[in-house]
């Protein structure tokens, strides 16, 4: 069941970054990454997650993981979680918030949207320091 959940949301995440111009590559069984990503100017390195839970813990070898192959690759190492009944959620690994050995990401948290993430939407940071 988890295996399944994951895949749709896997699937899912790859209909919309292919929607907002991007190629997308599924890795089945996922030894680095989950999906890579790229349009040719922002290469995205993605690590998927789905829960019913308002929380998740990912463990740090699963983040060190990712963050290492998106330097080799040179991409921008992304945790996409679907959080069911509240939606996707963005982050990058330096905005984890360390728990025990492991990272904790809550539905309520901080977090970047698709659009910002495929260059779409530009943050608040992003605007502000336009205009300085």
């Amino acid at each position: 069941m988890r295996y399944r959940r994951g895949a749709s949301a896997e699937r899912e995440l790859i209909r919309l970054l292919e929607g907002a111009g991007f190629a997308v590559l599924r890795s089945a069984g996922s030894h680095r990454v989950d999906l890579v990503a790229g349009n040719g100017r922002d290469y995205l390195c993605i690590e998927v997650k789905s829960t019913r839970s308002k929380r998740l813990y990912i463990s740090s070898e699963d983040v060190e993981k990712l963050v290492s192959f998106a330097e080799r690759f040179g991409g921008k190492p992304v945790l996409a979680v679907k959080f069911i009944n509240v939606g996707w959620r963005f982050y990058f690994p330096g905005e984890l918030r360390k728990s025990g050995k492991n990272y904790r990401v809550e539905a309520g948290d901080a977090f970047h949207t698709l659009e910002e993430l495929v260059g779409k939407q530009r943050t608040l940071d992003g605007v502000i320091g336009d205009e300085v």
